[in-house]
Order: structure tokens, then C-alpha cells, then sequence
């Protein structure tokens, strides 16, 4: 999955950045990757992923409910399964915070005991509201971030009270990477990625 990242984003990037950059009424917004809805991030990996050869013997399904008596069902971003069954393995979507990565496998844990769960962490650059030192630092982070998404991650297994706990989930530098995603004047972003597994 980890390989489908940069063509599932660059797939979106191209329509929504081609569609808006030299429309007149698009002068005052300009998208970039950082503003991009997570759901369209995974619906965009969703079609990468029914398009790869390698995965043609997988179910995969995306937003599937699951799970849940009484009351809306969990949603899952991404479900893969066996065609003769078995158990499945989950995996949710989501910008990197290690509350976010510890809450979402605690999430898949609970829907799915006994199949493998993962999370898909995306480390993007946020558009910039007002130029102050404190937003224009938080910005030279995200972006050091997206470019070393790995080295953000060790930092994080590192710090004691608010990192990631290394009990609950691992990863591994094969499964994290980092590319530009280009507008049609040249510009780039840099996006970043990271799978991580619950213990």
C-alpha cells in the first residue's frame, strides 16, 4: 500500500490543482495539499489500490461500516480481505499526530481483534493563514516533517509524556517515504507518509 501513496496523491493534486489554477475565480484560493479533505486523500489511495495488479486477489473495500450493535456503525477507511475469507485488516487514514495514530488502531483494535491493523499517516504542509513567527515556524515544521517524515517519527517514540508509545505500535523505515507533489507552474509541496502497526 505504502507504494500507492504518491500516485493517489499526485492523481488528486493533478485534478483539483489543473481544474482551479488558472480559473479567474480561483485568483484569491489556491488549493494546495495541505487544505485536501482526508476522505478524498483515501478515496483517491481507494482507486490506486482496485487498480494494482498485485492486489487482485484482496476484497478491498473503503468507508465500509463495521462493526457496532445499536445505533451508526464505525466507519472504516480501508478494508482488505482474502476473496476466500479469513480475517481481515484494517487500516484508518489520518494527518500524524501520535494521539491520533494511538486513538485510531485503539479504534480498529476494538472493531477487529484478531486481524492486523494499521494506520496510514500523512505528513503535509498546511496552508499558511497569517504570516506571524509563530505560524511561519509551525510551518518550517510541517515541512522539515513532510520531507523526514521518519525522523519526526523517531523524535516521537523519543518524547516520554505526549510521543508515541512504542508498546502499542511500531513501524518500520521501509514503510515511511517522502515526495513533491507539483502544481502546473512548477511550483511543489512536499507530502510525507508513514504506515504504522498496533502490537
Amino acid at each position: 500500500m505504502a507504494s500507492l501513496v504518491p500516485p493517489a496523491v499526485n492523481a488528486l493534486a493533478s485534478r483539483l490543482f489543473v481544474l482551479s489554477t488558472w480559473r479567474p475565480c480561483s485568483a484569491k484560493w489556491k488549493p494546495n495539499v495541505g487544505s485536501f479533505y482526508e476522505t478524498g486523500l483515501v478515496t483517491s489511495l481507494y482507486e490506486q489500490l482496485l487498480m494494482s495488479p498485485a492486489l487482485v486477489q484482496l476484497e478491498i473495500r473503503h468507508e465500509m461500516p463495521y462493526g457496532g450493535t445499536g445505533g451508526a456503525p464505525e466507519q472504516v477507511d480501508l478494508r482488505f480481505r482474502q476473496l476466500k475469507g479469513g480475517e481481515p485488516t484494517l487500516t484508518e487514514a489520518g494527518d500524524f499526530s501520535p494521539t491520533k495514530v494511538h486513538s485510531d488502531l485503539e479504534k480498529l483494535a476494538a472493531l477487529n481483534p484478531d486481524g492486523c491493523n494499521w494506520f496510514l499517516a500523512l505528513f503535509r504542509v498546511g496552508p499558511l493563514k497569517k504570516k506571524t513567527k509563530a505560524n511561519l515556524q509551525k510551518l518550517e515544521r510541517q515541512i522539515q516533517s513532510a520531507k523526514k517524515p521518519f525522523k519526526t517519527i523517531e523524535k516521537s517514540f523519543r518524547r516520554r509524556n505526549d510521543g508515541l508509545d512504542s508498546s502499542l505500535v511500531e513501524t518500520d523505515k521501509r514503510l515511511t517515504g517522502s515526495f513533491d507533489v507539483y502544481r502546473p507552474d512548477g511550483r511543489h509541496e512536499p507530502f510525507g507518509f508513514a504506515l504504522f502497526k498496533a502490537k
